[in-house]
């Protein structure tokens, strides 16, 4: 696959991710963050299940599978999770998606730096650069705003982890194609987290507003999302997909101002002109133009 279309694999996928917020503000009152991460990851584990079933993807043989990486995974996934959706409720959909996201190609460049050795190419530091005049923008307000210290800190927490996970995963997809490995992954996650129903109610669930939720956050924004954005991280490598993975923020913001109502001010609609400049950046420039002008070279800097 060439560079290009994977990342327009991966930008897909982001766009998919970002309706994980809007999902939750839909959700009932009474669901909490905790069983809708639960939720989340057993529907899309059923899902990515049932299409590596029917395409011939299950593993032939588990025990040669790369645990130690699976396992650290899983652990990023069932810390994330959490982090994300309690600063949902606490700061909004597109502050959280902004800054989670957006700190996250920092967090990775710095991961992949320090166990790896590996620098960004020079296009990464400028694309890198506007994303994060964008945040500062989308968020000017709400940095005045007063919101508690702690929840500020928690889509920051919540983008560390999101780091791990991307210098993580392709450890994995060495051996396993991009929908095995989530399914495993989210399969382990969701074991991990069901204690959860034993401490918030999940009767909602079975409403129609909470079937509705369930199946959209699970489908959409996990198997979905996964398997488009891990598929095209494969071949773009962590850094520059974690760049990339920028199209989410702007995704939840245009849904959260076009579909939940939020109010927008230029500051904002700056903040999304400077977040798509770098992404077209990325595109564009570190590879669009290397795979169709120069198709036979291979770009070392985005090697694991």
């Amino acid at each position: 696959m060439s560079r290009f279309k994977a990342a327009i694999l991966l930008i897909l996928g982001a766009f998919c991710f970002s309706t994980t917020g809007v999902f939750q503000s839909i959700a009932p009152e009474e669901a909490s963050p905790w069983i809708i991460s639960e939720a989340r990851l057993s529907v899309g584990c059923l899902c990515l299940f049932l299409w590596c079933f029917f395409t011939g993807k299950l593993p032939q043989n588990w025990k040669t599978l790369p645990w130690k990486y699976i396992l650290l995974c899983v652990l990023c996934i069932v810390s994330y999770s959490p982090l994300f959706f309690f600063s949902v409720k606490a700061v909004g959909v597109s502050t959280t998606a902004v800054v989670a996201i957006g700190v996250t190609p920092l967090w990775t460049a710095t991961i992949e730096k320090i166990l790896y050795g590996n620098d960004p190419p020079i296009r990464w530091y400028i694309a890198t650069f506007l994303a994060i005049a964008g945040i500062v923008h989308m968020n000017a307000e709400s940095f005045t705003g007063g919101t508690s210290l702690i929840y500020s800190l928690l889509p920051i927490a919540a983008g560390f982890v999101y780091g791990v996970l991307l210098v993580t995963t392709p450890k994995v997809l060495e051996y396993l194609p991009a929908e095995t490995t989530m399914m495993i992954v989210m399969g382990i996650s969701s074991f991990v987290m069901l204690p959860v129903l034993f401490i918030s109610p999940f009767g909602w669930v079975f409403t129609k507003q909470g079937i509705l939720v369930v199946l959209g956050i699970g489908i959409i924004s996990v198997g979905l999302a996964f398997s488009l954005f891990m598929t095209g991280l494969k071949y773009t490598g962590s850094v520059i997909g974690s760049t990339l993975g920028l199209a989410e923020p702007v995704g939840a913001a245009l849904l959260g101002i076009l579909v939940l109502d939020e109010p927008v001010s230029q500051l904002q609609v700056g903040g999304l002109h400077l977040l798509f400049a770098s992404i077209v950046l990325l595109v564009l420039g570190q590879i669009a133009l290397q795979d169709f002008i120069f198709p036979n070279k291979k770009n070392k800097s985005t090697k694991i």
